[in-house]
């Protein structure tokens, strides 16, 4: 802490965090050292300013059918910089112009999840998620990519083939669903 001429009695403290609450102490010195710290202040709050921290680690996928499920890590409280903090969620269509907008009037809210029956599974979205406060809007996260959620395979494997192997063996093997032709990712393949 900066040394204060003894004839001074006040200070300013500069590059607080906004819209935090802070006590302070005094100590008085001289050659010989440091005497005790006087008693707390009271506490005070600094003034409120746009928010200048977006969401960290913005993504999402799965959820449920006709779902978008978008996730970001929360802004801490000493970073929201005033009351009444909030997000704004921002997606569309990947390659299409226009941004559809929702307001997540939560702090502590980490996800918001868009339903429509007519959204199309596996489908890509670009995402970004902003902040706001009693001052005003702050700016949005970098645009990532998330994906609606997935659909069980609609189309069955093909040119399925049996070769016995042994008296108690048989391999059987088959050609996936084309690319296109479902509409999620295929984890796995039950015989």
């Amino acid at each position: 802490p900066e040394v204060i001429d003894g004839r001074t009695f006040t200070a300013t403290v500069v590059g607080l965090n906004p819209w935090v609450e802070y006590e302070f102490r005094v100590v008085a010195a001289n050659l010989i050292g440091i005497g005790e710290p006087s008693r707390p202040s009271e506490k005070r709050r600094t003034e409120e300013a746009l928010p200048e921290v977006t969401p960290a680690n913005v993504s999402g996928g799965g959820g449920s059918k006709s779902e978008l499920v978008i996730t970001w890590e929360t802004v801490p409280e000493e970073l929201q910089n005033g009351g009444g903090f909030g997000y704004v969620v921002a997606f569309r269509p990947l390659g299409t112009v226009s941004w559809m907008q929702t307001v997540v009037a939560s702090p502590d809210a980490a996800r918001y999840v868009f339903r429509n029956e007519s959204l199309p599974p596996f489908s890509p979205y670009e995402v970004k998620v902003g902040v706001y406060n009693n001052k005003g809007e702050g700016s949005f996260s970098p645009v990532t990519v998330v994906y609606s959620a997935e659909e069980e395979p609609t189309r069955a494997p093909t040119a399925v083939l049996a070769r016995s192997l042994s008296a108690s063996d048989v391999e059987v093997s088959w050609a996936p669903p084309w690319e296109n032709q479902h509409k999620g990712r295929i984890q796995g393949y039950e015989v």
